[in-house]
């Protein structure tokens, strides 16, 4: 049934496919998961560390195809709700590109099972040449594959269960840190659990934020995300709590020795916060305009709440 549906239509030309994949990949989404990680690893060079640039670029790499095999299988899984999805904004309900036929659907499968395949190949260059010297890069790496992976991907599919949410904050944030801090360091501090919590934080936010506009379609297709569960109104108060507890979280990493500056540097996260709440707590959740405000500040601030730690730890 599946593949009968996909079959719909063909791009119309290698131009209009590519241009298809290109959007299916979601390029603009890889940078909440590439911030981190690089925040993680400015926070270690401003340690004194002295990097292996290949294993750092390989490691990048390796995050940046972790995160197109979630995309893609996420797509390919996705399609029924996508497909009746009326309501979605810019950021959400998916790319578009296979309801809109810009891609068939079998592509999206291929591209995620070709992308395992391309980090199973950079899994056996590291084991050949990084492992003895970063032994813990393996695992933190597959926990996070196998996170990226199964968010959509049966037999687990954390995005329909109510924990996807939460598994890919941890990752896209705290995981994305420490592993960050450890490829330059060699060095597994537990100091990043703290500092990364900002980004956990707020990606957790991206992903909530994006399910208002898709709750009816979600809700049809029996994905249990957190929206559908509490539904928008007590939604909106969670999304409200969490995002009130970003700027405190980022003051918290005082306690490990981030330079009190970080107080100046999160300002901006906590005007983003601020706004995103009060639309929020206002209805703003549930119409279209304010929707696309409320998710555009929400991946403003996850960013912000990443980057603003490189000033901080470079300049003050």
């Amino acid at each position: 049934m599946e593949d009968d549906v996909d079959r719909r239509m063909e791009p119309a030309n290698e131009g209009a496919a590519v241009k298809g994949f290109l959007v299916l990949s979601r390029l603009p989404f890889l940078s909440p998961g590439v911030a981190a990680l690089v925040t993680g690893i400015v926070i270690a060079l401003s340690e004194g560390y002295d990097p292996s640039e290949g294993l750092v670029w390989m490691s990048i790499l390796g995050l940046v195809l972790i995160m197109l095999a979630t995309y893609y299988f996420n797509e390919y899984f996705d399609y029924e709700g996508d497909i009746i999805n009326k309501t979605f904004i810019k950021f959400s309900g998916g790319s578009r590109a296979l309801p809109d036929n810009m891609v068939s659907r079998p592509v999206a499968r291929i591209a995620g099972y070709s992308t395992i395949a391309a980090l199973f190949v950079i899994a056996i260059i590291y084991m050949l040449f990084c492992f003895e010297d970063y032994p813990l890069l393996l695992p933190l790496a597959l926990f996070g594959a196998s996170c990226g992976v199964f968010y959509s991907h049966p037999p687990f599919q954390w995005a329909y269960q109510g924990i996807g949410e939460i598994v890919i904050g941890g990752c896209y944030g705290i995981l994305a840190f420490v592993s960050g801090f450890y490829l330059v360091s060699g060095v597994l501090n537990l100091n990043m659990l703290l500092v990364g919590l900002p980004a956990s934080l707020t990606i957790f936010l991206v992903i909530l934020a994006n399910e208002f506009p898709d709750f009816e379609a979600d809700k049809a297709v029996n994905k249990r995300n957190l929206i559908v569960r509490l539904g928008p109104q007590k939604g909106a108060v969670l999304y409200a709590g969490v995002m009130m507890s970003v700027y405190p979280a980022m003051l918290a990493t005082m306690a490990v020795d981030i330079n009190p500056w970080i107080a100046v540097a999160g300002s901006p996260v906590l005007a983003l916060s601020i706004a995103a709440t009060a639309m929020t707590l206002k209805g703003g959740y549930d119409q279209p305009s304010s929707q696309m405000k409320i998710s555009g500040l929400t991946l403003l601030a996850n960013l912000l709440s990443s980057l603003m730690f490189i000033p901080v730890v470079l300049i003050w």
